[in-house]
């Protein structure tokens, strides 16, 4: 920059006017560095942060790859200004790059916005006035227009070879010379080039390209850069454009009103400007926002773990819990009362969206975990159970790949017997702590049971956050409670059961509540007994919630915990029984039924698990009980007594 100015004597000053920003495509890092002030228009171009008018907008994607969430962000930011101005949100397919394009590429990118819920208007599959939306499909029309440019001597053929070529920027290099093309055919005269060109010399198109002037972003505001342009390639030697080109072309035909890119692209609008000012037509507006960068301040790469929106999808990501998450990507929410109003739905998007872009990278966070439990509340609350048919896939896709490992892992070692694995072997881990697949868990062909994985999503949505945490929070659900760690996670504590006896007029009244202390196995006997009279028919009474409550309600909210509070001050206060309740008969319960694991209400549970399962486990709970019991009464020198809950 010091070449600009004259920077010794009384005559110091610029050499050149003042522009707003300088952009540099190298090292570029989403902010710009400003020499003129801003004016509060520059700042706030559109009154009310959003046009007057209708916008059309568009999301041009090119198929070389599967879908980013930076991709799915620009995406929605220009849904959301289509919606909230009543404008039309296009889906166009940048396809010309022939030697990366892939057909599996694009049926992802339209699998991915309609997962995320974000249809098009015009596009492919759907149509519109300006089709067809696929650039591989519209050479003529990119033909006709770079004749026109060729015509008006705003364009120019290039006849150079590629090797010529990386020879004049190899030796430009080693001279320290910038590598823009030297221009080597751009005095070419008309007639001849036609000449050579109708003679089948191979040739591309090139822009007759110049000092840009300074433009007007919707988020940087004044910009511009003071080199000049290279003269860009326009027309490949295969014939199909460059992105540039068709870029232009094709958003001008189409109408497009406003472009919401990321700031990558600020460095290529001047030469897209340039374009619209040779053709003589009236650009859209641009808004441009950061990069999404990882902790360390790189861009985050479709390599990394979680980049791409299939990555999110099979995870068992809410589409509006991701939606949400990209939105704050770069979006500032509206404050009320001081704090951020961040929690939407897509109504709620459209509703709140303007342009509160922030200026710079955005470093992508974990805020995606704290949405998901928002929206998984919302949607249980409201029983809204719209989600569930898409997670069923993926669980039941996650535990047959545990359970495909675990059938290969048998298999090899028992073709190697000899083979002995060491303590810290993963194959221990996944043969010997899980025991096998429950058989409510399969369906009649042998496959996980998608009805019963429905069932159990819907019983535990609201605690849902992905596909791998839900398999392990409910495991016990899928597989067999390992005996060892039952007895494991035996309860020692000491309570006692209240009992109710009938006073004179026959009414139980919590003053005539008795105390009694009971084993382990003496509850569990109890609790064996009042859900064996249940019916698992059809029949009344059937196995359900409302008759499992009804029949062990009474007797878990009576075990409480026998331990003593001090009643007074004096340190040798020796106290009274506490008799406020507690939650241990549940404990006991859910220790029977799921070894004391998270997961739904104890009575739920025993409806997914059926009256088999759950008695099954009752039993085995009894024997660890009776078995500890006996085990504790044998130690010698101990006082011989039980064991109780």
């Amino acid at each position: 920059m010091r070449s600009l100015y004259i920077t010794r004597g009384p005559l110091c000053r610029r050499l050149l006017g003042p522009t707003s920003h300088i952009i540099k495509r190298h090292k570029f890092n989403g902010r710009t560095d400003r020499l003129s002030p801003v004016t509060p228009a520059d700042r706030n171009p559109l009154p009310g942060g959003l046009p007057d008018t209708a916008a059309r907008t568009r999301f041009a994607p090119s198929p070389t790859g599967f879908m980013h969430i930076g991709s799915l962000r620009t995406a929605l930011y220009n849904y959301l200004l289509a919606k909230a101005t009543g404008g039309q949100f296009i889906l166009r397919i940048e396809d010309t790059d022939r030697s990366r394009t892939q057909k599996k590429s694009e049926n992802s990118i339209y699998e991915d916005l309609k997962w995320a819920g974000l249809g098009w208007d015009e596009g492919p599959g759907v149509g519109g006035p300006y089709e067809p939306y696929k650039q591989s499909e519209r050479l003529e029309t990119y033909t006709k227009y770079a004749a026109q440019l060729l015509n008006t001597g705003h364009a120019y053929r290039c006849f150079c070879t590629p090797e010529a070529l990386d020879k004049m920027r190899r030796l430009r290099t080693e001279a320290n010379e910038s590598t823009m093309y030297n221009g080597a055919c751009r005095q070419i005269p008309r007639r001849i080039s036609d000449q050579h060109a109708a003679s089948g010399d191979p040739y591309c198109i090139r822009f007759r390209s110049g000092h840009p002037p300074p433009f007007h972003d919707l988020v940087y505001g004044k910009t511009g850069r003071l080199d000049p342009v290279d003269d860009f390639i326009i027309i490949k030697r295969d014939g199909f454009p460059t992105y540039h080109f068709a870029n232009v072309v094709d958003d001008y035909l189409m109408k497009i009103t406003h472009v919401i890119r990321g700031v990558e692209w600020l460095v290529s609008t001047p030469m897209h400007l340039m374009l619209y000012k040779a053709f003589g037509w009236n650009p859209p507006q641009f808004a441009h926002v950061g990069l999404l960068v990882d902790e360390n301040g790189r861009k985050l790469s479709k390599r990394e773990s979680d980049a791409h929106v299939s990555d999110w999808r099979e995870r068992g990501i809410l589409p509006i819990a991701l939606l949400n998450h990209i939105l704050l990507l770069g979006w500032s929410p509206r404050q009320i009362r001081k704090k951020a109003y961040d929690v939407m739905d897509i109504n709620e998007m459209i509703k709140e969206f303007k342009f509160r872009f922030t200026r710079g990278n955005t470093i992508v966070n974990d805020k995606y975990k704290y949405l998901q439990k928002v929206h998984l509340k919302r949607a249980a609350r409201s029983e809204n159970w719209e989600a569930v048919p898409s997670l069923v896939p993926l669980v039941t896709a996650h535990i047959q790949s545990i359970e495909d490992v675990r059938a290969k892992t048998r298999a090899e070692r028992a073709s190697k017997e000899d083979d002995v694995p060491g303590d810290d072997d993963p194959v221990l881990d996944i043969l010997e702590g899980v025991e096998p697949l429950l058989p409510l868990a399969r369906a009649p062909d042998g496959t996980i049971s998608e009805q019963y994985v429905a069932r159990l999503l819907q019983a535990d949505f609201e605690h849902f956050e992905d596909v791998s945490s839900f398999v392990k929070r409910n495991e016990y659900f899928f597989w067999g409670i390992p005996r060892d760690y039952l007895a494991l996670l035996l309860p020692d504590r000491t309570l006692v059961l209240h009992t109710s006896r009938p006073t004179n007029d026959g009414e139980r009244t919590p003053s005539s509540m008795g105390k009694k202390r009971h084993t382990i196995p003496e509850l569990l006997n109890l609790l064996h007994d009042e859900l064996k009279v249940i019916s698992d028919d059809d029949s009344s009474g059937r196995w359900e919630h409302s008759a499992i409550h009804e029949a062990i309600g009474p007797l878990l909210n009576n075990i409480h915990m026998n331990a003593k509070v001090k009643t007074g001050n004096a340190p040798d206060s020796q106290g009274e029984l506490d008799n406020r309740k507690t939650a241990e008969g549940y404990r006991l319960a859910r220790w029977a039924i799921n070894a004391s694991a998270p997961g739904p209400s104890i009575a739920l549970a025993m409806v997914l698990l059926g009256k088999a399962e759950t008695m099954r486990r009752i039993d085995t709970a009894l024997e660890i009980a009776v078995e500890a019991q006996r085990a504790a009464a044998r130690n010698k020198g101990k006082k011989r007594k039980a064991i109780y809950l």
